[in-house]
């Protein structure tokens, strides 16, 4: 009989739709699996065989157009002020029901501290999920950008996390280690090959790549009949409320061969954008697995799940970040040649156009991407994250048998 595992994430599809290839091959190997979810995510998860734990999330929903990006001087301090506010609100949540049927091993995102805490509170062994650039051990996102420990909201982080922790009478977790957990294992849905100081990771860190599945929803897409190529323009679904940029695209690919897939989001009327060129399709959510099947180039925001199927693909890329996260992969993207980074600042509808070109006819871009597709496909994908989940399930029993 299989074991009971239980997923703890955020409602970002970034950070959810890495994790459904694992679900699904745990659900398939015999394991029940658990998963939290909030309301308009539940069908992603009951599609993958998972149970669905609910919750309500203080996190802005799909169709908020009050979400913002961050300042980039408080990103990261904004981040996780927001996410333990997040803790605060799902915990008593979601520990009721996994109480009453209690997990054998807990799975947590990096962002879903509930996960931790809860795990740390019951001693139940865990694993932490990465389906961003890992920052631990032998790197650090403060290695790459700066980060100001004495900023106001990192500061007022760091007093909220102490009460946090002193209301839950946690003593033994002592706040320096929030953010770095002990946990038996850590899962990355990147190859090692693209992870910032990749080699000097110890075995403890399992870089499988993508576990990239279908989405429940996902319609059919078909590629133009004439042949035209494709570009596909896409700022996920979180910081997507960007009208100007979407104009921009417009003017950038009016009256040239390439046919245009921008997916808009859902926090605007895309009436508000004005009549797009005839060569531009305007969606809020494109099927985005079906589309880069065909896709000559990805422009994007930089997200790492985009990023990672876009290499699945074997689809170059033109970053265009807008936090400091995405910051550190649009750079990553360039230094493994796989694509191309643009600046916000400057950008010209000329510029988005020439690099769109350049990226989707350079062999040596196209070099870099085959190579680093052949490392996602070495890293091993749902089923060696599967095994990885299983031996940890093996040492618990070990254990446990004294």
């Amino acid at each position: 009989m299989g074991s009971h595992i239980a997923f703890f994430n955020i409602p970002a599809l970034g950070h959810l739709f890495p994790t459904l290839g694992l679900i699904g091959e745990l659900v398939r190997r015999g394991h029940r699996v658990s998963c939290t979810a909030t309301a308009d995510r539940a069908a992603y998860v009951t599609a993958a065989g998972a149970r669905v734990i609910p919750y309500t999330s203080t996190r802005p929903g799909d169709t908020d157009p009050g979400a913002r990006t961050p300042d980039r001087g408080e990103h990261i301090g904004r981040s996780l002020l927001n996410f333990l506010a997040e803790t605060e609100h799902t915990l008593p949540q979601l520990e009721p029901p996994l109480l009453a049927d209690r997990p054998d091993l807990v799975l947590f995102d990096r962002l879903a501290f509930a996960g931790h805490v809860f795990a740390h509170t019951h001693a139940i062994p865990a694993v932490q999920l990465w389906p961003m650039m890992v920052s631990a051990g032998p790197w650090s996102i403060g290695d790459a950008v700066p980060v100001d420990p004495h900023h106001p909201t990192l500061v007022e982080y760091g007093v909220r996390l102490e009460k946090f922790l002193a209301d839950r009478g946690l003593t033994t977790l002592p706040a320096e280690e929030f953010l770095s957990p002990r946990v038996v294992r850590h899962l990355a849905f990147l190859p090692r090959a693209f992870q910032y100081a990749g080699e000097r990771f110890g075995p403890e860190f399992g870089f499988v790549g993508p576990c990239t599945v279908p989405r429940a929803g996902d319609g059919a897409w078909s590629p133009p009949a004439d042949g035209s190529p494709v570009a596909l323009v896409s700022l996920g679904t979180l910081n997507n409320h960007w009208p100007d940029f979407y104009r921009l695209v417009f003017e950038a690919f009016a009256d040239t061969p390439w046919h245009v897939v921008l997916a808009v989001g859902r926090r605007l009327d895309p009436a508000a954008l004005g009549p797009p060129p005839a060569n531009v399709a305007v969606v809020p959510m494109a099927p985005q697995l079906a589309v880069l099947a065909h896709a000559k180039v990805f422009v994007s925001h930089a997200g790492l799940g985009g990023v990672m199927e876009g290499v699945q693909a074997g689809v170059p890329h033109v970053a265009v970040a807008r936090t400091l996260e995405q910051d550190v992969n649009a750079a990553r993207i360039t230094e493994t040649g796989m694509g191309a980074a643009l600046r916000l600042d400057g950008l010209t509808p000329a510029l988005l156009r020439a690099t769109v070109d350049r990226v989707a006819a350079d062999p040596a871009i196209a070099a870099g991407v085959a190579a680093m597709r052949a490392e996602v496909l070495a890293a091993g994908g749902a089923a060696r994250a599967a095994d990885i989940v299983e031996s940890c399930l093996a040492g618990r029993a070990r254990g446990s048998g004294g």
